[in-house]
């Protein structure tokens, strides 16, 4: 398969719903690795899948490259870049106005995916800002946690529109800043009509 390393067609599938795409990307998450000096930034969803399956606040999806739905296990293990939760209460996250906040959490690429734009391409709008307003309807902003020492992490958000907010909080492997952008207000599902309540004619 090749892959437009500007504009990699990449796709991000929720994993609340059972259906056999996600069934067969679940198997292939849970085949996932990340070599040491990058697994000390993140978990794997060995850990974070099944506590954003416990909390409804949290919406788990799978990061997959190409358009096509995923046909089996060979192909969700071959097409599955990445893995990342939405989570809609950002907690005690020194951000303003947390209650409009949705942040991004358990956030990978896979190795053999590194280096394609997939990252950017999945972190930016209007990709990440769908799912996002799903998760938190009243979100105004993405929100991250970047460790200090996590360079290539933090050049892959600030291509996808992060900005670093000037804040900075401790973390298991060290200082981590706070990243922010603005979310894709368009991308936000439509709301669904109100139906008025009508009497039974006589």
């Amino acid at each position: 398969m090749t892959v437009d390393h500007e504009r990699p067609d990449v796709r991000l599938v929720p994993l609340g719903r059972a259906t056999p795409e996600t069934t067969d990307l679940r198997e292939a998450l849970f085949d996932h690795d990340l070599p040491p000096e990058q697994l000390r930034f993140t978990g794997l969803p060995a850990r974070t899948l099944p506590e954003a399956d416990a909390d409804p606040a949290r919406l788990a999806y799978a990061i997959v490259v190409g358009a096509a739905t995923i046909d089996g296990e060979r192909d969700a293990r071959a097409r599955c870049a990445g893995f990342g939760v939405l989570d809609g209460n950002v907690g005690a996250l020194p951000v303003d106005e947390p209650e409009r906040a949705v942040l991004m959490r358990a956030y990978y690429v896979t190795p053999q995916w590194q280096g394609r734009g997939i990252g950017r391409t999945s972190c930016a709008p209007p990709l990440l800002d769908r799912p996002a307003s799903t998760i938190a309807p009243r979100a105004e902003k993405i929100v991250l946690c970047v460790n200090r020492d996590n360079l290539s992490a933090q050049r892959v958000y600030t291509a996808a529109g992060f900005a670093f907010t000037g804040t900075t909080v401790p973390g298991n492997a060290g200082p981590q800043y706070v990243m922010a952008r603005p979310l894709d207000i368009e991308a936000r599902p439509e709301p669904r009509p109100r139906h008025r309540r009508t009497e039974n004619p006589q």
